[in-house]
């Protein structure tokens, strides 16, 4: 496209501009193909709508790079902020744009899933959650992670192994009874309401609710001890030294023992990466990056946009989401969560105390892993160019003659660009 066409391009968008409404809606800027490039919503969309389509001088580079290939728009007007912010979810689903950010799924991340309504409930490693009324713990950094993590609650709880069709077969005890390490629901050697108990224990560990049930479990082990069941209160008593020991592995960095999440933004000129930090009961239990390429939404924007999908896909909600950018709609957002939480919860930028700080190391481990990221990229350049002559790479532009049967030459021209030869 000639600039000649582009600036009557323009000239035709920008005439477009008057019918645009200025009350509350979606827009969507599309190639010449009629493929959709980005999806955004606004309270008012012709004040958003216009603003692509202002002097370039005014742009940042991400828009610009936008702005060239918009041949034409659409724009969808709806009643409420509240009903653009789902349609804009909806279309960005459906269409998939370049330059919108979308959230990648978490089926290759391993969570752990316990199925409630079971008789007998187990807990499997599975790579996708699902809308089936199951708790979803996780998902995990690493499928070592959720083993150990497997690992510990079948050492400590003694949850069934044993799948839900091999239970309804058994009919003598199985090794892992014998061995100590089951409690033999398939054999009936332990009581429902029994079973039902260790299975809120789980869920309170998993939680990340270890100080309450350590608690809890004390509490139990006096009563045991005082009704001489020495038995029982000594079996409560391991299972309160091997709680606290994964305590001591744990790092405390508030002292109001609450859940919430931290999440921060760090971007460059092509990469942005969000990290979260995972508080729950008060101590750090873990941190995930994510990495988004070549967007042209601001930062506010793109952090909107993550929080909206990543708490939509079903992950846990905790009462208070830190952030280091307070999103514009950030009203919007709460209303949201807190629909799908069932409860009120809150979104803050902290300015100072324990919870600023909290922010400041989410931003610091999203930095450090944009840094690595960006080496990664430039070695990976380095290797490219490894193999290639050191006196090869200082070529731009050369004239190669060979002589072809002695009377006809033939003559090209190349350059490298990267590590790699292009004819001109």
């Amino acid at each position: 496209m000639t600039i000649k066409t582009v600036n009557k391009a323009l000239s035709d968008l920008r005439a477009k501009l008057s019918g645009v409404s200025q009350g509350p809606g979606v827009y969507l800027m599309k190639d010449a193909q009629g493929r959709v490039l980005y999806v955004g919503k606004a309270r008012n969309l012709k004040k958003r709508v216009s603003s692509y389509f202002a002097p370039p001088a005014h742009h940042s580079l991400k828009t610009s790079a936008l702005v060239e290939k918009i041949a034409r728009f659409d724009t969808i007007i709806t009643t409420t902020e509240k009903e653009a912010l789902i349609l804009e979810s909806n279309l960005i689903k459906r269409h998939r744009p370049k330059y919108n950010v979308t959230l990648k799924d978490d089926k290759r991340y391993p969570s752990l899933r316990l199925n409630l309504k079971e008789e007998f409930p187990s807990l499997e490693i599975v790579r996708k959650l699902k809308n089936d009324g199951a708790l979803y713990f996780g998902p995990y950094s690493s499928a070592h992670a959720v083993r150990q993590t497997l690992k510990f609650v079948h050492k400590t709880f003694k949850l069934r192994k044993c799948c839900s069709s091999r239970l309804k077969q058994h009919r003598r005890s199985c090794l892992n009874y014998q061995m100590g390490t089951c409690l033999g629901p398939c054999c009936h050697h332990v009581k429902k309401e029994t079973y039902a108990a260790v299975v809120k224990e789980v869920v309170l560990f998993l939680k990340g609710r270890t100080p309450d049930l350590i608690r809890d479990l004390k509490t139990q082990m006096q009563a045991a001890s005082k009704a001489q069941r020495y038995e029982q209160a000594a079996t409560l008593r391991d299972k309160v030294f091997a709680l606290q020991k994964t305590l001591e592995r744990q790092v405390s960095v508030v002292t109001d023992f609450k859940d919430r999440d931290v999440i921060a933004l760090s971007s460059s000129n092509r990469l942005s990466i969000v990290t979260i930090l995972y508080i729950r009961n008060g101590f750090l239990l873990d941190r995930r990056h994510f990495s988004f390429g070549e967007t042209v939404i601001s930062d506010d924007e793109l952090l909107s946009t993550f929080i909206r999908q990543y708490y939509g896909k079903g992950h846990y909600i905790p009462k208070e989401i830190l952030v280091s950018i307070l999103p514009e709609d950030a009203g919007l957002i709460t209303e949201q969560l807190s629909e799908l939480k069932g409860q009120k919860v809150g979104l803050h930028q902290p300015q100072r105390g324990e919870k600023s700080k909290l922010v400041t190391m989410a931003a610091e481990n999203a930095e450090e892993s944009t840094e690595e990221k960006v080496d990664d990229e430039k070695e990976k350049k380095k290797i490219e160019l490894k193999d290639v002559d050191p006196e090869i790479i200082k070529i731009r532009n050369e004239l190669d003659v060979s002589d072809l049967l002695f009377n006809n030459c033939l003559k090209y021209e190349f350059s490298l660009f990267d590590g790699k030869f292009k004819f001109v």
